[in-house]
């Protein structure tokens, strides 16, 4: 965690249910064989945002492949979705566990945010892991980036405890 990143903690049951996607578009858990898809993703999502420090699309693709690895927690796949149109990735919610529970990516396309999409595949994700017992997850959020008001209408609060 970075000095400019907001530590969180959330509630599972918190998170508001939310139906399925938007028409034309297919869920399924995320698996080790996405890495190409989601570093694509990423490279996408992060373009021109406050998280761009400049990465080039090699640097994400090896972000995605030591995350789906485990080098920065162990991936739960089972709680991780994608949302996809036609085999195109437009959208994540990955969640990784070590100690905690941790929301590390929820990324959706630039042209298909503001339909929904995040926010559904966090619900769902927050579904999965209620149905085995969790109950509070985490995450960080880059200071100055937009999804911590998603992250908050998700009842994520601000926990400098996380640090």
């Amino acid at each position: 965690m970075t000095d400019h990143s907001i530590p969180m903690r959330g509630q599972l049951a918190d998170v508001p249910t939310r139906e399925g996607l938007p028409e034309g578009l297919e869920e399924r858990c995320l698996d080790p064989g996405d890495a190409a898809v989601l570093g694509q993703l990423m490279a996408a999502a992060y373009r021109g945002t406050v998280d761009d420090h400049g990465e080039d699309d090699l640097w994400h693709q090896d972000e995605a492949v030591r995350t789906l690895r485990g080098d920065f927690g162990a991936p739960v796949f089972a709680a991780s979705f994608i949302a996809v149109q036609d085999e195109k990735l437009i959208g994540t919610c990955l969640v990784t566990q070590e100690p905690q529970l941790l929301l590390a990516f929820a990324l959706v396309l630039p042209e298909w945010q503001n339909r929904g999409i995040g926010s559904t595949l966090i619900a769902h994700s927050a579904q999965a892991l209620i149905s085995t017992g969790h109950q509070e997850w985490t995450l960080a959020v880059t200071d100055g980036s937009p999804a911590r008001h998603l992250y908050e209408r998700l009842g994520f609060v601000h926990d400098e405890s996380l640090r």
